[in-house]
């Protein structure tokens, strides 16, 4: 490589900090656009699963029956409707707050909400399953009801005890049902005294179906019994016409969608747009990436702007030449050489007259034949200045440095 190259990045290196900057963009997407956590396998209470828990049977079974099928995962739950109903089955406001449950059922004009009744525990073995399920304590549903009406206590009876249900719904196969006391909820259908679902109303305009025991809905008990068409009776009593969509709502499951600049811009009419910038922008760091390491065969030109005393003594040299001004630095040095000898031989000094220029010459001349020197001092026939300049250097490197090598070169 030459020397007046200033090599600032190699191509290797250059190469290396593009693809390490685009593999750390790539993952960036991937991470806040691509990857989805619902992609995965699911095994919780939600559309998303096929295990005992999920619902992925109730949402295959609503379509079959003709009805649009939605997944919420808004928190604000935007894209419902007034009209659409939305479902939140088995919330979990272990990750969520109360308030999370509260701002998703404001506003909308129907919703039903089945209360979380189970703990459970996936599979190692059978991807999609689940190993075991326990029952969540009773405070932790009660958490959940009071979040939708003020007063509800959660009641578990070992003893069973007739149905009694309104509107021909018919009667639900539940083992072991969680019901609701101490509730002022309008009750639908009824264990004994206790209820198992009811309506309200939250705030003012929103029509709440509440369903205390969510097995009627879960993939492992859908199919018991009258229980399919019970929860079909359920829904189909909120649904104003049969074009109001169904959105089952997944924030509350952990799949919420937070809203971002980089998916807005990756989500179709953005994505062309985006795309084509990515690919203008690929094509000025490729075109750019030439611009560093050593310079291709061929191409060894002298810099524009040079470095070190050699340039800026070539620079000053040219600036002194265009100004046609040699002859007088010439005198110039030549007089300022002439009382630098003088100072080092002691010929002038505060208590001696200073000899004129002619005395000078001819004793310096004196002086340098006795020491043997040479060089001769200039005469006035000399009229090149640079030829002028460089002879009383010369001749003042031989008086007082003597000759040979520890003169400059220069």
């Amino acid at each position: 490589m030459p020397a007046h190259v200033d090599q600032v990045l190699t191509r290797r290196t250059t190469a290396l900090l593009i693809l390490i900057g685009g593999a750390t963009f790539c993952a960036f997407l991937a991470l806040t656009v691509l990857v989805d956590p619902a992609d995965g396998v699911v095994t919780g209470p939600s559309s998303y699963s096929r295990s005992a828990v999920g619902h992925a049977a109730l949402a295959r079974l609503l379509q079959e029956e003709g009805h649009a099928v939605k997944v919420n995962r808004s928190r604000t739950g935007r894209g419902v409707a007034t009209d659409d109903l939305l479902l939140i089955l088995d919330p979990d406001l272990r990750l969520n707050a109360v308030a999370d449950l509260r701002r998703l059922i404001e506003g909308k004009g129907r919703v039903l909400v089945a209360l979380p009744k189970w703990r459970s525990r996936p599979s190692g073995k059978h991807p999609g399953w689940i190993q075991g399920a326990r029952l969540l304590s009773k405070d932790a549903v009660q958490k959940v009801a009071r979040a939708v009406i003020v007063f509800a206590d959660v009641e578990r009876p070992e003893q069973p005890e007739p149905w009694t249900h309104r509107f021909g719904l018919g009667t639900p196969a539940i083992e072991g049902p969680q019901l609701l006391s101490d509730t002022e909820l309008d009750p639908i259908i009824v264990h004994g005294h206790d209820i198992l679902a009811g309506e309200a109303t939250f705030g003012d305009s929103t029509r709440v179906l509440l369903v205390s025991d969510p097995d009627l809905f879960a993939n492992h008990g859908l199919h018991r019994g009258d229980n399919a068409r019970l929860v079909l009776g359920l829904i189909n009593r909120l649904l104003p016409s049969a074009d109001a969509r169904i959105h089952f709502d997944e924030t509350l499951h952990g799949f919420a969608i937070v809203p971002s600049l980089p998916r807005l811009l990756f989500t179709p009419p953005f994505l062309a747009a985006s795309l084509l910038a990515l690919g203008a922008v690929a094509i000025v760091v490729w075109r750019a990436s030439v611009r560093f390491g050593a310079p291709a065969s061929g191409t060894h030109a002298d810099p524009v702007f040079g470095s070190g005393h050699e340039t800026l003594l070539h620079n000053a040299g040219r600036l002194l030449a265009g100004g046609d001004h040699g002859s007088h630095i010439a005198e110039r040095y030549g007089r300022a050489s002439l009382e630098e000898a003088a100072r080092r031989l002691h010929l002038a000094g505060p208590r001696r007259k200073d000899p004129s220029d002619a005395d000078l010459r001819g004793i310096l001349h004196a002086i340098a034949t006795r020491r043997g020197v040479r060089s001769r001092l200039p005469g006035d026939g000399v009229q090149r200045p640079l030829v002028k300049a460089r002879r009383y250097y010369d001749w003042m490197e031989e008086m007082f440095r003597g000759p040979g090598s520890n003169r400059d070169p220069r």
